[in-house]
């Protein structure tokens, strides 16, 4: 049934991956969103356009190697400035680890004004109801276009990004003790004879901790020659939700009576859903009309693990029961018995502002979750999936929209 819009899926794919990375912010995003929308007319034969926003790119995940290196600069201060060293270097610790809980873990933006800001926009293309009928339902299909910097530990030996990243953060929480350990100590508040033991482990323990710095800055590059091209993360999502508004417009008759279809393209979704939250914060009224759902789309190449996420654990967000059940009714439907629920273990999705607003959402994905060579590298390339993959995603998101339709019959 999907098989031609699959390989067109994939044909899309292959296309805008060969302009290589779209990161946050940059040049080449902002022609990917152009490109887009060009595709959209030539494929779906709609006319598309676009919500310009300003952010900062690198003030989240694009960050993450500044903090390193913040907090190497800090244990030479920590060494070279005696007291007032490990009053300076314990204030650089605790900012380490605020910005990292706040910007990178919370997506608070509190720190955005310190980076450099820059312009991304939103893609939205819609296609009515058919026959001028009344909207019972609007469906949004989200995707993100834009890709990630590349996660060089993640790249280098995916095994072991993951403890060296934590080696860091809690290295850095550490550092805030031994610090005031250190102040404490010069002041003899642990008496004379304590004086010299404690000052030497004061000096030898950090030394261990050092390469946990090292590693954080080594953690993601913002060099465009090594950023993800994102076929996988997001093209697939991107293309795949093309697709199935090419289907609708080409089968009218298939298409739920008063439903209306939005296609949204998001940018800056790898720098804390800038894209996604720009769109909810124009469009609250329209969401939350108590007939809009949203279905975020990210990610369908690995046929062994497709998943409902169902939520994400660190933005403190759980997804719609219902529409969980949707997907987990189309997974059977087409012979996937052993699909999982899973909350996103890091970061967020573009599903996270829509559920803030009280819209149901969920989050369709075929990846991995462990840490792997390919998500959020150069190596996030289309040969290594495949368009029977492609066409199992396209399947799943036409049975879940089918069945909001018959809720609403």
């Amino acid at each position: 049934m999907f098989k031609k819009y699959a390989d067109e899926t994939m044909e899309f794919v292959k296309k805008l991956e060969k302009d290589g990375p779209r990161l946050p912010g940059t040049d080449e995003e902002k022609a990917a969103c152009v490109k887009i929308q060009q595709e959209i007319k030539d494929r779906v034969g709609l006319d598309s356009k676009t919500e310009s926003f300003i952010f900062a790119p690198r003030a989240s995940i694009g960050a993450i190697c500044y903090l390193g290196y913040a907090g190497l600069l800090a244990m030479a201060i920590y060494y070279i400035g005696g007291l007032y060293g490990a009053v300076l270097a314990g204030f650089m610790f605790t900012c380490i680890i605020t910005f990292a809980l706040l910007q990178i873990v919370r997506y608070t933006g509190i720190f955005d004004l310190c980076f450099k800001h820059e312009k991304s926009s939103n893609i939205i293309a819609e296609l009515p109801p058919q026959d001028g009928e009344e909207v019972k339902c609007t469906v949004y299909l989200g995707a993100h276009y834009d890709t990630c910097w590349c996660w060089k530990l993640s790249l280098r030996n995916p095994n072991t990004a993951i403890p060296k990243t934590a080696y860091g953060l809690v290295g850095d929480i550490i550092m805030i003790g031994i610090s005031i350990l250190r102040i404490l100590n010069e002041f003899f508040v642990f008496g004379y004879e304590a004086y010299k033991a404690i000052n030497l482990c004061t000096m030898l323990i950090p030394i261990a901790i050092i390469p946990g710095f090292y590693w954080i800055s080594q953690y993601v590059t913002g060099d465009k020659t090594l950023g993800s091209p994102g076929a996988m993360d997001n093209l697939t999502g991107i293309g795949s939700n093309m697709m199935i508004m090419k289907y609708f417009k080409e089968h009218p008759e298939d298409m739920p009576k008063g439903m209306r279809i939005v296609y949204l393209g998001f940018g800056a979704e790898e720098s804390s859903l800038k894209g996604s939250l720009d769109f909810v914060k124009k469009h609250k009224e329209e969401i939350q009309d108590g007939k809009s759902y949203f279905i975020n789309v990210d990610s369908i190449a690995d046929p062994e693990y497709f998943e409902v996420i169902i939520g994400d654990l660190l933005q403190g967000t759980k997804f719609d029961k219902e529409l969980i059940g949707f997907v987990h009714e189309a997974y059977k439907e087409i012979g996937i018995n052993d699909a999982k629920n899973m909350y996103n273990p890091v970061g967020g999705c573009d599903a996270t502002p829509f559920c803030n607003n009280g819209v149901p959402c969920v989050t369709i994905a075929a990846q991995n979750p462990t840490t792997t060579e390919y998500y959020h590298t150069c190596k996030d390339v289309s040969d290594r999936f495949t368009t029977d993959t492609l066409e199992k995603g396209l399947n799943v998101i036409y049975r879940v929209i089918k069945k909001i339709g018959a809720k609403h019959e």
